[in-house]
């Protein structure tokens, strides 16, 4: 079902003898390696070091920069101590440079992008160029988010090789220049079976932003609560937003809040997908209007904790108009290009009814001048190549996996069979959405849900609890390893990198998530990966080379107080 220190500088020297070894575009296995994630396009490492100390300074070329400056300068202070002066004048050059590049001869080696732009700009704004040498630092783009991706690849090499709060930090002279390989990378966050508040979306906007990651799908509606004020609908929120739930968080976003965190994304370089998961996953809709028709007449206990039948009735002109409204006013507060309707695990609903939702939802997003965001299941209806498809019906057999890795599931053979004619409808959907030309959002649930359960143990004794409790108990468990190996332009032949995939995003549903710091123990380190596999290449991604630069991320987690699992695979570095 659908359902995320120090090193002394004698060793330093030691190590970058390894590292400076290493000089081609993919990356090295070798100890000393260049700590960024995602893997850059190219990389090419010097001979020498260059000293982060208290006198350094940041300048840049433009006054669009200032923020980008002011960004740089937090992340310095928050892992150093250091309070290095941002230079105002553009005409200034400090150690560390922002420069806007007009030379378009600068980025003529970089690859173009593949997929579709989450606010339909172009892909090659988030193109950098990194240089690091014995005395200066220099970040060049020719858009401000591309100087954004190339300040979050300064920090992690910062976060890599910080000591105590207050000492230089030596990082390895570099050149990078980097190019994302799909153009939507992102995360979708399940804000209805579990509430966080504004302040702990945005650690996860952080998160995101920091491995250059620029999408959040906000899962707004569910079963389990409606977490979005519509003001011609308040019973939505009034009622909707209190269903009993196991005792975890309630609440909602006002239309203010929502649009505070719109803001805090754009400067973050992140653009906010919300999604009103219809005509399923309703009952917090019938709770909160109660008249509405529930087309699905079959009446049966699902086995899955939250999970029930139910669907809006197409024919049903009061529950369609209200569906509107919703689209109208959420349209209307969010700038980005595409709203997400849900549209998956409609079981029970004839299927007639189901195209015809769709469809007229759909006229509902386009006239509101937005773009449609479907789960994989609205390929069976009348989409075009304008929208977007969720493709994350994966259940491909894995012979790592053994029986005992997934937990034993009583399922009726009523529900057993609603399964099944439910999901085999499934392996036509990629089909349909190519021979549409529309694109597709690669979610494979057995790959990049971040709600699966760790299989292999934490080095940490204290997260034995955590492991075991948290974590869809329906799949099977899988270690970060196997969770990180896969390409996404081999996930499928039909699919054409090209042509039909848009990008890559994780999803963490929180059925098990009870407060925020689950929520990051699910998500960390395993977004990270995530990240990876949308922006860099296939041959640039090993996992023996991962996993040294994985561990040295940990000292920039710790100082930012991010909870995360210890797997027992990464020799974690702290």
């Amino acid at each position: 079902m659908k359902r995320i220190k120090s090193s002394l500088l004698n060793i330093w020297i030691v190590s970058l003898t390894l590292l400076f070894s290493c000089s081609s575009p993919a990356p090295c296995t070798e100890k000393g390696n260049v700590h960024i994630i995602p893997f850059p396009e190219q990389t090419k490492t010097g001979d020498d070091l260059f000293a982060l100390g208290r006198k350094t300074s940041i300048s840049y070329s433009d006054p669009s920069l200032k923020e980008m400056a002011d960004s740089l300068y937090f992340w310095i202070n928050e892992l150093t101590g250091f309070l290095p002066e941002v230079d105002n004048s553009p005409s200034s050059k400090g150690i560390i440079h922002l420069e806007l590049s007009t030379d378009p001869k600068a980025f003529n080696e970089l690859p173009g992008t593949y997929g579709t732009s989450p606010k339909d700009g172009n892909p090659a704004d988030e193109q950098y160029l990194l240089s690091v040498q014995k005395t200066t630092v220099r970040i060049q783009a020719s858009a401000p988010e591309g100087i954004y991706r190339g300040i979050t690849s300064l920090v992690q090499l910062i976060g890599g090789n910080i000591g105590k709060k207050g000492e230089k930090v030596y990082l390895p002279t570099l050149e990078v220049k980097d190019a994302p390989r799909f153009a939507w990378r992102g995360l979708s966050l399940d804000v209805s079976r579990c509430f966080f508040t504004v302040e702990e979306v945005k650690q996860v906007i952080n998160m995101l932003s920091l491995y250059k990651m620029n999408v959040l799908h906000l899962h707004l509606t569910d079963n389990q609560g409606w977490r979005i004020e519509i003001k011609k609908h308040p019973r939505l929120t009034e009622i909707g937003s209190k269903i009993s739930n196991n005792g975890r968080p309630a609440g909602f976003y006002t239309q203010e809040q929502y649009k505070e965190l719109i803001q805090y994304a754009a400067e973050h370089f992140v653009t906010i997908v919300p999604e009103i998961d219809l005509p399923g996953h309703a009952t917090s809709l019938f709770t909160s209007y109660p008249e509405l028709k529930n087309a699905v007449k079959v009446k049966m206990n699902l086995g899955i904790a939250g999970q029930a039948l139910g669907a809006i009735d197409a024919d049903d002109a009061s529950a369609m108009q209200l569906v509107e409204d919703v689209i109208t006013e959420l349209a209307a507060i969010t700038p980005g290009s595409y709203i997400h309707i849900g549209g998956d695990e409609t079981m029970g609903l004839d299927e007639d009814k189901y195209i015809r939702f769709i469809n007229q939802t759909r006229r509902s997003v386009v006239n509101n001048g937005k773009k449609m965001v479907g789960w994989q299941e609205i390929t069976r209806t009348d989409f075009t190549e304008d929208d977007l498809y969720q493709h994350w019906i994966y259940f491909k057999k894995d012979k790592e996996h053994k029986p005992e890795d997934r937990a034993k599931t009583d399922f009726s053979p009523e529900v057993m069979k609603l399964l099944e004619e439910t999901f085999s409808k499934a392996s036509k959907d990629i089909e349909r959405g190519v021979s549409k030309n529309a694109k597709a959002i690669l979610s494979p649930n057995a790959l990049v849900y971040l709600d699966h359960r760790y299989k292999e143990p934490s080095v940490d004794s204290t997260q034995v609890a955590d492991q075991k409790r948290l974590g869809f108990a329906s799949y099977a468990r899988k270690t970060i390893q196997q969770m990180y190996e896969w390409d996404p332009s081999a996930l499928n032949p039909s699919l054409d990198a090209s042509k039909n995939i848009a990008g890559v995003e994780g999803a963490i549903w929180c059925e098990t998530i009870s407060n925020f710091k689950e929520l990051q123990f699910l998500l960390m380190p395993r977004l990270a990966g995530v990240a990876e596999k949308g922006w860099s290449k296939a041959e640039n991604t090993n996992w023996d080379e991962y996993k040294v630069r994985l561990s040295s991320q940990t000292p920039l987690w710790e100082r930012m107080n991010w909870y995360y699992f210890k797997s027992s695979l990464v020799d974690w570095k702290h």
